[in-house]
């Protein structure tokens, strides 16, 4: 079984509303190719009333990637400000 990683964006103040479907549509998107590609990677939104979460599990702890850099670029033009949490490897659960 291969190793996994798990890290997050964290987004403070959320962004607002009307800008969170870009984002969606960016994750769906961007879980979808990696399913067809076979690669483990997949973010999650989660909303918070004083913030919102970008949960993220990929099969790699590298955070420059083109997937990446399409998040950051979206986060961005939202002027959303955000910091992204150190990958931590996710422990196998039969290990």
């Amino acid at each position: 079984m291969r190793q996994l990683w798990a890290y997050a964006y964290r987004v403070v103040p959320p962004p607002p509303q009307d800008g969170l479907g870009q984002i969606r549509k960016l994750l769906d998107s961007e879980n979808a190719f990696a399913f067809e590609q076979a690669r483990a990677w997949a973010a999650q939104l989660i909303l918070e009333q004083r913030s919102t979460q970008i949960l993220v599990v990929s099969d790699s702890p590298v955070q420059n990637r083109a997937v990446n850099k399409r998040l950051e670029t979206e986060l961005q033009r939202l002027d959303a400000h955000y910091r992204v949490t150190d990958p931590i490897a996710i422990r196998d659960h039969a290990g």
